[in-house]
């Protein structure tokens, strides 16, 4: 099977949410005019045209960036909350920058009602487990993905203890802000055998 995880990292700021829960806000932020320019660069890699399904978390941002390849394909989009991203939950007197941090030095690290990278990771093998097709594109999210790849790869930080990852001796994740990450991961049976970042 190969699969490829798409996340699109370009939202909508200035937004008033007001008092809107965090999760919520999450769901329906809007990709920017900048993330929809990026949706349809996605929609055009020659790696993604041979795709047979198109899988998408319940997000606003992560439907809209599916929609062009969707589309261009001709295939219908598939939406699942098994793909949504990593809950964060209450909280409190953190904020995202902190919680960030201290689930990349402790991947069970969780707030109170929310998922940690194990978790998050977990959700996301379970459902990938039940597709059967081959050749599907998965519309998650940078922490799902992150959570997922712990799964597989060896972990490692650079000098500024910023989280790395490596399969198979290359460098697959490095913490770096990209307008979109694109992983290419190929299976024999259940058995990962080849992650690409595109």
């Amino acid at each position: 099977m190969k699969l490829y995880l798409i996340s699109n990292n370009l939202l909508l700021d200035h937004l008033d949410f007001a008092d809107m829960d965090l999760d919520v806000i999450r769901v329906i932020r809007p990709l920017s005019i900048k993330g929809e320019e990026v949706a349809e660069k996605i929609s055009n890699i020659k790696e993604l045209q041979g795709i047979h399904k198109i899988y998408t978390s319940v997000y606003s941002s992560t439907v809209s960036t599916a929609k062009y390849l969707s589309e261009k394909l001709e295939i219908p989009i598939t939406l699942t909350e098994k793909l949504n991203d990593c809950k964060v939950g209450t909280l409190g007197s953190k904020n995202m920058k902190m919680v960030k941090g201290l689930q990349d030095h402790e991947f069970t690290y969780k707030l109170p009602n929310g998922e940690s990278l194990v978790d998050v990771g977990n959700r996301l093998n379970n459902y990938i487990k039940t597709i059967k097709e081959d050749n599907i594109c998965l519309f998650t999210h940078k922490r799902a993905i992150l959570g997922y790849l712990l799964k597989f790869a060896k972990v490692g930080y650079n000098l500024d203890e910023n989280l790395i990852l490596e399969f198979n001796d290359k460098i697959i994740y490095d913490d770096t802000d990209t307008l979109y990450d694109i992983y290419e991961i190929i299976y024999d049976n259940d058995k990962v055998i080849t992650i690409n970042r595109i």
